[in-house]
């Protein structure tokens, strides 16, 4: 089993490797990983996207799976019930005006495809915000297997579809 720094370096590899050239006419510009920094930390920005003097602060998830039709939004960790993770974090953010990320990117690597669904962050989680009890949920072990996170799904249908932007392109790769 992986430990968490590993997984977190193996999924920025892969962002490079295969999302950045895969998306890379819509998102042309400069990417700049934030992972392990204080802005990821607290914040939860994974990378900072720049084009021009225009900069957007994202917040990535990439699955080596079949695509879902879900945020997935890390919700609880069984080692450590008492903590809120990221739902608890972004809401109390929202609430004191501290930043978060612009946009929220979930993709999957699936069959030779990249599959892409990048929704402003505020909106994801707002629509969300006394929703998390009635959402249904799914967990991933970390380093055992009394060790789990739980996520709870944000699915698609909550949102209209302009709110939810949908990329599904052929990878293309950075080796």
């Amino acid at each position: 089993m992986k430990t968490t720094q590993e997984r977190l370096k193996e999924s920025d590899i892969l962002w490079y490797r295969y999302v950045i050239p895969t998306v890379q006419t819509r998102f042309p510009g400069q990417w700049r990983t934030e992972i392990g920094t204080e802005r990821d930390l607290k914040n939860g920005i994974d990378y900072t996207y720049t084009e021009g003097s225009k900069e957007i602060t994202i917040s990535a998830r990439l699955w080596k799976s079949r695509p879902c039709q879900h945020f997935a939004l890390r919700w609880k960790r069984t080692k450590y019930p008492e903590m809120g993770l990221e739902i608890a974090s972004r809401l109390e953010a929202i609430r004191k005006g501290e930043e978060i990320s612009d946009l929220t990117m979930e993709g999957f690597l699936y069959s030779g495809r990249l599959w892409l669904a990048i929704i402003d962050t505020r909106t994801l989680y707002t629509a969300i915000d006394g929703l998390i009890p009635f959402m249904s949920e799914f967990t991933v072990e970390n380093t055992e297997p009394e060790d789990l996170t739980i996520f709870k799904r944000a699915p698609f249908d909550l949102f209209t579809p302009y709110q939810i932007e949908k990329i599904i392109l052929p990878l293309k790769t950075v080796l």
